[in-house]
């Protein structure tokens, strides 16, 4: 293809920017509407980078969920590869490539993974349950008219000089013996949260399946940045009997506090404990019948309280302890209330709190966001603005 073809620039341009934010496909090559193949990615927008120095350097994290290549011709295409050029300050310091020997099995793992994926699974994995078109994919790399094929839950790490802000992805395509290309960017940004936050405990917790934990938390939308709590016994004891009751934990019952002044939009107080057991839940009748009675989210999360606070920001506090809220909803709270206790309800191991911040009340289908606390420190006493590290101790006065 002659350089008049190619749409591709070393940064985003504001009309590619605009589109992305509307969820739009941004195509290269002669494309028009009617023989282009178009690329969307989710997060939709923009994706959030969560950096940290290294060795004098600065590690780039970020996760994209999906990148969909959509057949919008009238004639087959076959997608011969997948790139990814990662970026920083217009220089690409990281490329991952996808190459055609691959496509057939990055078709076929797409097709089953996305076969149980859909309703509320969807909405938490992807944020939508809309992205994809499950009677469109395509099990080969062969694109009919319509067809989309893609990869999910693509992960980076890069280390390098400055932080990435830019991942622009390449699909290639032959048609009707022609090779093509096309190509869409998204920025790749740091976010700055709207208020000041104090951690949501007092004392010092283990932190875990924070988000440099990809496999837990992380893999969920809305979950993201999320983090459970725990206490551990002076003999660095999560519990001495696996066959323990909830409150032979000893931090069970412990004050959950509002982490920033704010408004009660959803919460939930009529989940019981699990049973007596590391790992055991309430019997599947049982909760099944509380899920299809109390809602998918309660059933999920047990007792929680949901916040919203200036700038479009919302805390999520999950698994407490049932007849325990102080809140309710439509109240006003401040920073430092207590709104509830630590518990062992839903989908909960044992007793911990789960902690999120997300731009949305739904915790299915809001983004999840990056928490900066203002009073937390690590395991030696040094200021602890943001959780980087799994299984990190960390304290709160």
């Amino acid at each position: 293809m002659n350089k008049a073809k190619v749409v591709v620039t070393l940064f985003l341009s504001l009309w590619a920017a605009n589109m992305l934010a509307k969820g739009t496909e941004v195509v290269e090559g002669e494309a028009h509407e009617q023989n282009a193949v178009g690329i969307t990615i989710l997060p939709q927008g923009y994706v959030i980078n969560a950096p940290r120095e290294e060795a004098g350097k600065v590690e780039s994290d970020f996760l994209l969920r999906g990148v969909r290549a959509r057949n919008n011709t009238s004639n087959p295409v076959t997608i011969t590869g997948f790139r990814f050029d990662v970026k920083a300050k217009g220089k690409t310091v990281k490329q991952v490539a996808y190459p055609e020997e691959i496509t057939g099995s990055l078709a076929r793992d797409l097709k089953q993974h996305l076969k149980n994926i859909h309703g509320e699974v969807a909405r938490m994995v992807f944020g939508t349950d809309g992205f994809w078109d499950n009677e469109r994919i395509s099990d080969t790399p062969l694109l009919n008219p319509g067809e989309e094929l893609g990869l999910v839950l693509q992960h980076f790490k890069v280390l390098d000089k400055y932080p990435v802000d830019e991942c622009v992805v390449t699909v290639f395509y032959t048609q009707n013996g022609m090779e093509e290309k096309a190509s869409c960017s998204i920025p790749v940004v740091q976010y700055d949260n709207k208020n000041s936050y104090i951690f949501p405990l007092k004392g010092a917790w283990l932190a875990g399946e924070n988000y440099d934990y990809i496999y837990g938390h992380r893999k969920m939308y809305s979950q993201e940045f999320a983090v459970d709590f725990v206490q551990l016994t002076p003999d660095f004891w999560l519990v001495t009997d696996p066959r323990a009751a909830s409150e032979d934990y000893c931090f069970y019952g412990n004050d959950v506090y509002a982490v920033a002044d704010g408004e009660v939009v959803s919460c939930f107080d009529g989940m019981p404990d699990n049973p007596p057991g590391l790992g055991s839940r309430l019997p599947q009748e049982q909760w099944d019948t509380l899920k299809e009675t109390c809602g998918f989210v309660a059933g999920v999360a047990g007792n929680y309280v949901i916040l919203k606070h200036p700038g479009g920001e919302y805390s999520f506090y999950a698994h407490l302890i049932p007849g325990s809220l102080k809140v309710r909803k439509g109240q006003k709270v401040k920073q430092g209330q207590v709104i509830g206790h630590l518990g062992n309800t839903g989908n909960s191991d044992c007793p911990h709190l789960h902690f999120h911040l997300m731009d949305g009340p739904d915790i299915l289908s809001a983004r999840g966001l990056p928490c900066y606390f203002t009073n937390l420190k690590d395991i030696v006493g040094e200021p602890l603005p943001f959780i980087q590290q799994n299984y990190s101790i960390v304290h709160a006065e």
